[in-house]
């Protein structure tokens, strides 16, 4: 296989940090990184000028850099030198590629919303730049695509004042897409909020404080479009409930090209981005509004199916939120339903009790702070860098600080459907986790009682959450 065609293979896997580290000279580069400072992240940059002209000109390592996000602790700490070292770079450069590299890595730092870690030198640096931009805005005078570029690797170019007027000055191609990233399309979210509507009252104080981390960061920050990962049930009319950023949308709309789908959220911030996402790949069976579940009961409608993941946990009754969604269901309707589990995050559990301890803040700098803190002893947070929200700042926040965050065992779960008449038909994991389960317990796989022995000998394989679908048992009459 030629490296391009790896690169492909990579990127559609999910596995692009492994391509990155095969090339010689970035593998050479972590390797001193971690051999010479190992995890403190303000110091001088070990990467030289030659190493430098090697990755700029490596047009598959800039693609990587622009189309997802780059997990994992040696790439993150070589990223974050080589930002530093083309910030010290940049007055000098005169190289198209490092302007292309520069471009690349800034629309990094936009996918990860800037978690990297910076030195005061490089704030220096960026605020006067920064200042630069904005007094040329302000004339309008030219402004150097490099700069630009600088400035982008570290703070979002639609925070700019007026930020639209860069789109009116002529600019090289790569710097043509930094602007459809940092202001394109942050301005185009901003004018969709418009057009959803609010379908129901948001008054609980818990509603209302999640809503407010999720109108700051937006969850989860996504670029590519994701496989289809598993068949959804048929149904014609369909509810997302807590459908965040759209990412999760597409398995139910590529399952039900013909359903009608309604996705709702607490977040505005959130579905705007979903909204655009789904314009993108012009998808055209979703309704998006602006809704909490504890208030749904109100809306007068009824689904065949109805998925919620990821969001009853973070209500201040899960229960309660999960009993408005049953009264939604139509008799032999099916659910979809993601919860945490409690045995798989004990280090979240753990990181979180340090964080209020400590008294990280939820923002940037506390974030960062926090990052800081577990990056310099990986070896006892390995369960938590080796989360994919480690490496955003949104991610991060959901996965360490939020506001509201309820657990459960496999226990807690049959009892409910006990209680309210729910047929168990399956967990979501994998193939070769199915047959290990089986390999102990048969063809046991719809028996509660047997995957929770399971979980207590296997603690990790929940360790995102409990996916699992149900269905609804008509009424007696």
């Amino acid at each position: 296989m030629n490296r391009r065609k790896s690169f492909a293979a990579a990127l559609a896997s999910d596995q692009i940090e492994h391509f990155i580290l095969q090339d010689h000279t970035v593998a050479a580069c972590t390797d001193r990184i971690a051999r010479s400072f190992g995890i403190p992240l303000v110091r001088g940059g070990p990467i030289t000028h030659n190493e430098i002209a090697k990755i700029a000109r490596d047009p598959l390592l800039r693609k990587a850099l622009q189309s997802t996000l780059i997990r994992g602790l040696q790439l993150e700490l070589f990223f974050t030198y080589l930002r530093k070292a083309l910030l010290r770079l940049a007055p000098e450069a005169a190289n198209g590629d490092i302007l292309l590299l520069f471009s690349a890595l800034a629309q990094q730092c936009f996918i990860n919303e800037y978690v990297y870690q910076m030195g005061d030198d490089e704030a220096q640096q960026v605020a006067k730049w920064h200042e630069l931009i904005v007094e040329r805005m302000a004339d309008g005078n030219p402004i150097e695509p490099l700069v630009l570029a600088a400035v982008a690797g570290y703070l979002p170019l639609h925070s700019l004042p007026n930020p639209d007027r860069l789109l009116k000055q002529k600019w090289p191609p790569t710097i043509g897409e930094l602007l459809t990233q940092q202001i394109r399309e942050p301005l185009e979210e901003i004018r969709e909020r418009n057009s959803i509507p609010a379908i129901t009252p948001i008054a609980d104080s818990t509603s209302l404080q999640v809503q407010r981390q999720y109108e700051q960061n937006p969850y989860p920050r996504w670029t590519k479009l994701p496989p289809v990962r598993r068949r959804v049930p048929k149904g014609m009319d369909v509810l997302i409930a807590g459908c965040g950023t759209g990412k999760h949308i597409f398995d139910v709309a590529e399952s039900n090209p013909k359903a009608r789908i309604l996705a709702i959220d607490i977040s505005m911030a959130s579905l705007a981005y979903a909204k655009r996402k789904a314009r993108e790949v012009r998808l055209a069976n979703v309704e998006f509004a602006q809704a909490d579940i504890l208030e749904l009961g109100t809306i007068g409608r009824e689904f065949d199916h109805i998925e919620a993941v990821g969001v009853l946990h973070h209500l201040a009754d899960p229960k309660a939120g999960w009993r408005v969604l049953l009264s939604l269901l139509r008799p032999n309707g099916t659910m979809h339903i993601g919860l945490y589990s409690q045995l798989a995050r004990r280090a979240v559990v753990e990181a979180r009790f340090i964080i209020s301890r400590e008294g990280y803040e939820p923002t940037s700098n506390g974030i960062r702070a926090m990052r800081r803190m577990i990056m310099r002893d990986d070896s006892r947070w390995k369960a938590i860098t080796g989360f994919s929200d480690f490496y955003c700042m949104s991610g991060c926040r959901d996965l360490l600080f939020n506001v509201m965050e309820h657990r459960f065992a496999i226990s807690d779960i049959a009892e409910f459907l006990k209680d309210h008449k729910l047929t168990f038909l399956g967990f979501q994991l994998s193939a070769d986790v199915n047959e290990r389960f089986q390999q102990q317990y048969q063809d046991r796989l719809l028996d509660l009682e047997c995957w929770q022995a399971f979980e207590l000998n296997n603690p990790s394989i929940f360790r995102f959450m409990y996916q699992f679908t149900v269905s609804k048992q008509p009424t007696a009459i």
